[in-house]
């Protein structure tokens, strides 16, 4: 029996959300609907706002600590998800993802070393290697049969110069779920050129049927980092509840060192979220729920665009809410692209090209909305499409 409705449509507006109060800041027109940025229009499992609510109304706003409990929550959670073990001594706390890849990147690479990226890839990714004066490498996943795969071949020789190698795993935009044999690939290599490994993990709660995440932890290296939070699970991101698991006890000193040198702090609300999503059983039978939720909206989004708009080619991810669309058919180019979106179909999509150079073509779009949204978005995006002439 469904115990939590994801077909409940929030009102978003004036609450200060990126998502929609910026849409017209950031896409022309307040008019759209919003099926970018990477929170979901879903509300949180009760058992989290109940426990922020009584912490609220606890009056103690000092400064905080990572509290013991917090870091006791991430370990019972990564050994009953995954059947990994964690120390509580290696845990770290980040306000935020982005934050942690960027700290540890400080921490563990000097200017010009070389890191890799696999693209196309999340855009603070290029960001931090390129922000911090680091060398960019891409390591660009192929597309083989609408399924990303990594280029064992040019990553064993880019692997000899470089220092570094953030994963993105589960990976956004598109979805794949690596395997254990890729990631074995990847510790080998990583091994046999002394590269560290730093894995941002964020999606890896939200595995669709067919899939398995495996941290990167379980494998027998100790230069890796992994990076995440319950954020995009349990759709907190606002909280800024982030941390670091970091095996290696001088790794995990020189990262602590560069966080003390930026003032890194929880805020009031960090530990009780991670503890309340982590913890309360009420927490995980909402994820069981919205799973099964994301993966019907999944199903039928690529179905709609298959049928509907067949030029247009999905692919279907294995894990996130987000839709990677290749758009190269379409007859314009990537900035015509975008003013047709915001202008013929009314709706506000991740445009491909900060992703890197082999997403030129592509749209992201968020599925992590009630069915009726999702329709209403596809709806217009057909509309759209039915207007257009192609030529061949």
């Amino acid at each position: 029996m469904q115990e939590y409705s994801f077909d409940e449509v929030l009102e978003k507006r004036k609450t200060g959300s990126a998502k929609w109060d910026g849409l017209e800041q950031l896409f022309g027109s307040d008019q759209l609907i919003p099926m970018w940025v990477a929170d979901m229009d879903v509300r949180p499992a009760d058992s989290i706002t109940k426990a922020l609510t009584k912490r609220a109304a606890s009056g103690h706003f000092g400064y905080s600590l990572f509290e013991d409990e917090a870091k006791s929550a991430i370990q019972q959670w990564f050994v009953k998800r995954y059947d990994q073990p964690v120390d509580p001594s290696m845990i770290l706390y980040s306000s935020g993802v982005v934050p942690a890849l960027a700290h540890s990147v400080l921490a563990l690479t000097e200017e010009q070393d070389e890191i890799i990226i696999q693209t196309p890839v999340y855009p603070p990714f290029h960001h931090v290697v390129q922000a911090n004066n680091r060398k960019l490498i891409e390591n660009p996943l192929r597309l083989v049969d609408n399924r990303y795969e990594i280029d064992f071949l040019l990553l064993e020789q880019q692997m000899k110069t470089a220092r570094m190698i953030i994963l993105c795993n589960p990976h956004n935009p598109t979805g794949r779920v690596f395997s254990r044999s890729e990631l074995e690939q990847i510790i080998t290599l990583a091994k046999r050129h002394d590269v560290y490994v730093l894995s941002d993990e964020i999606h890896a709660d939200l595995i669709f049927s067919g899939s398995t995440h495996h941290p990167i932890l379980a494998f027998d290296y100790e230069q890796v980092v992994l990076v995440s939070a319950p954020s995009k699970t349990f759709n907190i991101p606002g909280l800024y509840a982030s941390y670091l698991i970091v095996p290696n006890a001088e790794t995990r000193g020189k990262i602590e060192q560069v966080q003390q040198a930026h003032f890194v702090h929880p805020n009031a609300f960090a530990a009780t979220a991670i503890v309340a999503a982590y913890t309360d059983p009420d927490s995980e039978r909402w994820l069981q729920e919205l799973l099964l939720y994301l993966e019907a909206n999944r199903d039928h989004a690529v179905h709609r665009i298959q049928s509907e708009m067949p030029r247009l080619t999905v692919i279907a991810p294995e894990s996130t809410f987000l839709l990677w669309i290749d758009c190269h058919a379409l007859p314009f180019d990537a900035p015509e692209r975008a003013d047709w979106l915001v202008e013929q179909a009314g709706l506000a999509l991740t445009h491909g090209q900060p992703f890197g150079d082999t997403a030129l073509a592509f749209e992201r779009l968020n599925f992590g909305c009630p069915r009726s949204q999702l329709d209403e978005a596809l709806n217009r995006l057909r509309v759209a499409y039915d207007k257009l002439v192609f030529t061949d």
